[in-house]
């Protein structure tokens, strides 16, 4: 497995070529940075990866704290999401990314627009999937929540999580896939949960809405129709305070649009790349 060492830890990453491509195949010349949601691994992307355009390679990775980039002994954790933004710019040294496309879904949508906003003369454009740029009570409520069940036994933490994450008709179509996936996420170690509290913190402390006005690239703002974690309130806040954004609505799908609607996640993101100046809008379709 692919690990780069940035910043005092060690981050699982991969480069992967967009549209299914492989064998002699061209890799692509322009990057796409796909920013994992806070209980996400970079194996989610996958099925968005595969749908998106030839032209495009994707650099993924686990954030500090996450399932194959664990927090290591004696280090202090994450203490914010800027981490995240400081551990990107390394990663990207790192694999020779200069400039790219920023997207990311939930915590990942945060995380990319603090990226846009920090450093501007490498974020060619940046996507928000379900993120948002500040909390309600409700959302700090839901967070605190998922917290303590994290800490206090693992079934009733994805438990917890189920009716915030999914559709109703995700729910009653995938029940036996969420069963599966309830005995993985009971199997993962300890330090999982410990970690993902710690990324709780860092997102608790969110509060960039007067900032959002300094993102100067285009930006894409996605929600999903029935999200009741990070709704469309919240994505017009962002869509409102980033000049000439675009807001895209996806129907039907929860907040864990990325693996419920993997295609029209895909869609949305090519639609919006091939409309960008010196793109080929037939490209991306």
């Amino acid at each position: 497995m692919p690990r780069a060492a940035v910043n005092g830890v060690e981050l699982f990453y991969e480069i992967a070529p967009c549209g299914g491509a492989a064998g002699d195949e061209a890799p692509g010349d322009e990057w796409v940075v796909l920013l994992n949601g806070v209980a996400m691994s970079v194996a989610h992307w996958r099925p968005v990866v595969d749908r998106l355009p030839k032209r495009y390679r994707c650099l993924l990775h686990d954030f500090r704290g996450q399932s194959l980039s664990p927090d290591a002994p004696g280090k202090a954790g994450v203490r914010g999401l800027e981490d995240h933004v400081d551990d990107l710019v390394a990663l990207m040294d790192a694999v020779g990314v200069a400039k790219a496309h920023i997207a990311g879904t939930s915590y990942g949508a945060e995380v990319a627009l603090l990226f846009a906003i920090a450093h501007p003369e490498r974020t060619a454009s940046v996507v928000s999937i379900d993120g948002v740029s500040e909390l309600d009570p409700l959302l700090k409520a839901a967070v605190e929540a998922w917290k303590a069940a994290a800490l206090a036994d693992p079934v009733v933490f994805y438990r917890a999580t189920i009716p915030w994450n999914y559709s109703a008709g995700y729910l009653a179509a995938n029940a036996d896939a969420l069963a599966r996936r309830e005995a993985a996420v009971a199997a993962l170690p300890r330090s999982w949960f410990t970690s993902f509290a710690g990324l709780c913190d860092a997102f608790l402390r969110i509060d960039f809405t007067k900032d959002l006005a300094r993102i100067g690239c285009p930006t894409l703002v996605v929600v999903a129709e029935h999200d009741i974690l990070k709704g469309e309130r919240f994505a017009r806040i962002i869509a409102d305070h980033v000049r000439g954004s675009v807001l895209r609505v996806i129907p039907g799908a929860g907040h864990a649009v990325v693996v419920e609607r993997p295609a029209e996640v895909a869609a949305a993101v090519a639609e919006f790349l091939g409309g960008l100046p010196g793109q080929s809008p037939g490209a991306a379709r």
